[in-house]
């Protein structure tokens, strides 16, 4: 049991559990100082204490994901990703036909959780994690994604759990999965020009005018689908809107949350679809270089900003602890970043590196997106900060997320073989029988 322990410990990434532990702490420390600002509101009471309890069953997990081999995991990849669909599929059943229970709450119009009894669990957020693992054990191997046509499998496999997330509707989410494919498509050798044409049919696709028909719309769900419309008007006895193909598909909702990120500079704007933006950028700026120093203050700004503890956590800890807190925040994810990156670096196994990759570009994503959407350069989605923002099912998945990073680090194995990925190079003569990656290479 001690050697065990010893050569567990001997192999620990610190540098990593070190900076998971800072967010986490961070984290509390916010949720609590959001929490405080407004006590009597329902969403935010208590939000403390339960972050805690899901710390808890958070690292609790991360050690649990790093004491199993990660290519025991991936074995299983296939299974968790079955499993994962199934529970997707339940809840944009339940979001299609309107069904609500105790099991399968509907929050804010939406069917993106079950409830576990000592909490609630996004099942979508586990499908992040599972999505990269069969991605990674997918790819680990093959080269006919080289090949465009060898492009229609992965992205197969990406569109299937986005379009379950979309019909709950959780678009925050759904965001993150292109960006994680292209990011693993590409450190695993997929060709840039193949990438570069999905962009270009994507982009495409998404300014597409595609026409609806809003007869019987009311004049408020019709002043939504105008607002962003090519195009409006009668044509014959039925009303017409003409817009780009992904606003046909969104709520109101998600329509105002878009205007009022390109109407940022109209007061009309800012005192209704865009009050929760304008509100964020408020407390950013007035956080100064070290943060608001009278409390009061920082109570008065916190409770005007909605979600101030789940997605828009980044405006509290630059109201809390200023420009210096912000930079920090980034500096912690940087330090993570260059421990992943040199991971994957060292690690000579294709199935490890892509799990390392796919988690970097998870990360990256969300950070991007959350820090984005909280100081105007992207529109409001939903999305968490990873590791910071209140929520049990993010927490549990970014620290399991850190703990098969850890895990890759852990089991480097050490193969006289080529570097995986490295394509058109010339097999050494006596290397028939040093190692699988060598027998891959020869029957290529």
């Amino acid at each position: 049991m001690f050697k065990w322990l010893r050569n567990y410990l001997r192999g620990v990434v610190w540098p990593i559990i070190v900076a998971m532990i800072a967010l986490i702490v961070i984290s509390i420390l916010a949720v609590h100082a959001a929490e405080q600002a407004d006590p009597t509101n329902p969403s935010v009471r208590g939000s403390t204490v339960k972050q805690v309890k899901w710390v808890f069953i958070s690292l609790a997990a991360f050690f649990a994901v790093t004491a199993v081999p990660y290519k025991r995991i991936g074995r299983a990849a296939y299974p968790l990703f079955a499993a994962t669909l199934v529970m997707l599929g339940i809840l944009a059943a339940a979001s299609k036909f309107e069904y609500s229970s105790l099991l399968i709450p509907a929050i804010r119009g939406s069917h993106r959780w079950i409830n576990l009894g000592f909490g609630l669990f996004q099942p979508s957020e586990i499908a992040k994690l599972t999505f990269i693992i069969l991605l990674a054990w997918y790819l680990r191997y093959g080269d006919n994604y080289r090949r465009f046509r060898g492009l229609i499998i992965p992205f197969a496999l990406t569109f299937i759990p986005l379009g379950l997330v979309l019909v709950q509707p959780d678009l925050g989410t759904s965001l993150l999965f292109l960006p994680t494919l292209f990011f693993m498509l590409f450190m695993a050798g997929a060709k840039i020009r193949h990438l570069l044409v999905v962009v270009a049919v994507a982009a495409v696709a998404v300014f597409f005018p595609v026409p609806r028909n809003v007869t019987g719309l009311s004049r408020a769900a019709l002043a939504d689908r105008e607002s962003l419309a090519y195009w409006s008007g009668s044509i014959g006895e039925k009303e017409y809107v003409i817009s780009a193909a992904p606003l046909v598909l969104m709520k109101p909702h998600q329509l105002r949350r878009i205007e009022g990120w390109l109407r940022q500079g109209d007061e009309e704007v800012a005192m209704d679809e865009g009050f929760q933006l304008q509100q964020s950028m408020i407390i950013l700026g007035t956080g100064g270089l070290w943060g608001q120093k009278a409390p009061e203050d920082k109570n008065l700004y916190f409770r005007w900003l909605p979600d101030d503890h789940t997605d828009f956590i980044y405006a509290v800890i630059g109201g809390q602890w200023g420009f210096l807190g912000c930079v920090g925040v980034m500096l912690i994810y940087v330090a993570i970043f260059f421990c992943g990156a040199e991971i994957a670096g060292m690690t000579n196994d294709p199935f490890g590196r892509l799990l390392v990759v796919g988690v970097l570009g998870l990360l990256l994503a969300q950070i991007l997106i959350n820090v984005g959407m909280t100081m105007g350069l992207t529109p409001i989605t939903g999305m968490t900060l990873p590791m910071i923002s209140y929520g049990g099912s993010s927490m549990l998945v970014n620290c399991l997320a850190m703990g098969l990073m850890v895990n890759v680090a852990q089991r480097r194995p050490i193969l006289l073989a080529p570097k995986p990925f490295e394509y058109g190079r010339k097999r050494p003569e006596d290397s028939t029988n040093y190692g699988p990656l060598f027998e891959w290479n020869r029957k290529r």
